[in-house]
């Protein structure tokens, strides 16, 4: 039995390391299907002979598309340029595979080989704690699916509509680090437990604070109120060392203008405490490592800080003061299980 995995952050890699490990799966089947343009940790590059790196984002239904609308061809092409990116590896075995997005072009695709067994869902954020709900098909559309287009277009029609995890026979699951996760799917439920290890960073931090891209919802003039509310109740803990690190999505669509704004916006706010830590340091490895406390949005990060010890802050309450109302909560959901892991600052 050969095992895929999808990978597009620390988190899910960790995951995926955790779950080779308790099952003591043979490296040389575990194929590493990287997404997001993620890369592991340098430590781990030499474990893992199988990857492939592609640039499909899972949580992306753009560039995450195999289906090309009605240019059937195009399509076909699609499909044939993704099963040659790892049937080279499976070599026609049967194999599971693991995802962490439940209705997505790549899941369908990985779902409807004949050689698939089944898949897991796995954690990956705060989405994880959402709940994912089935689509059902009914009248005259459940009849077109059932009698013409599946069996016809097996996979392509598959790809049109996403494929619903909780619908499909080869459903086997999901597998998270804390019972919190799938609170529609706890029956069907693998915690295995936190991941992350030490880290040694050569200083010891007091504060770790994660620079989000607040640039995607508001103005310079609104980051800089922000940042200077946060900045005042950090001065008031008086510590000698803040490290931060750019989130992983701060990159996504900030160019070199923005990246120029931040670094001199937090460097005027926080002064000489602040250390940027590598962008391949994980964060929760930080916290397990020194439980020191922790700033950020709204990251998921605070659910595992917090497990661990960790004093983990939201300045959520901050940005509410600069946000419509009416798209807040669009931005930033409330999740009853985050708010738990978090102080408030403001």
């Amino acid at each position: 039995m050969k095992h895929i995995f999808g990978v597009s952050s620390h988190l899910t890699f960790y995951i995926t390391h955790r779950i080779i490990e308790l099952n003591r799966y043979d490296r040389d089947e575990c194929l590493l299907f990287l997404t997001r343009n993620y890369s592991l940790p340098d430590n781990f590059n030499e474990q893992y002979p199988h990857q492939v790196h592609t640039g499909y984002n899972l949580a992306n239904s753009k560039s995450g598309r195999v289906f090309a609308g009605a240019n059937v061809f195009k399509t076909f092409r699609n499909i044939r340029e993704f099963d040659a990116l790892i049937d080279p590896f499976l070599q026609g075995r049967e194999f599971l595979y693991y995802t962490q997005v439940c209705s997505n072009d790549l899941t369908s695709l990985m779902a409807t080989k004949k050689n698939c067994r089944g898949f897991y869902v796995i954690e990956d954020g705060l989405a994880s704690y959402r709940n994912f709900n089935p689509q059902t098909f009914t009248g005259v559309r459940y009849v077109a699916y059932k009698t013409i287009l599946n069996p016809l277009f097996h996979r392509i029609y598959a790809c049109k509509n996403h494929f619903i995890a909780s619908e499909s026979p080869k459903f086997l699951g999901c597998i998270a680090t804390l019972p919190f996760c799938f609170p529609l799917h706890q029956d069907k439920l693998q915690v295995i437990g936190l991941p992350y290890e030490t880290i040694e960073l050569g200083f010891t931090p007091d504060a770790l604070l994660s620079i989000d891209p607040l640039y995607m919802h508001f103005s310079k003039e609104d980051i800089k109120h922000i940042y200077t509310e946060l900045g005042r109740f950090i001065e008031g803990k008086q510590y000698k060392t803040i490290a931060f690190k750019y989130h992983p999505n701060f990159f996504a669509a900030a160019n070199a203008e923005v990246k120029l704004f931040f670094e001199k916006t937090i460097r005027d706010i926080f002064g000489e405490s602040l250390v940027e830590l590598d962008k391949s340091v994980v964060l929760e490895n930080v916290l397990k490592t020194y439980c020191c406390d922790f700033y950020t949005d709204n990251s998921s990060v605070a659910l595992y800080g917090s497990q661990m010890g960790a004093k983990c802050y939201t300045y959520k309450p901050v940005m509410r003061k600069y946000a419509p109302e009416e798209k807040f909560e669009e931005w930033y959901p409330s999740i009853p299980v985050l708010e738990k892991a978090f102080l408030p600052v403001g």
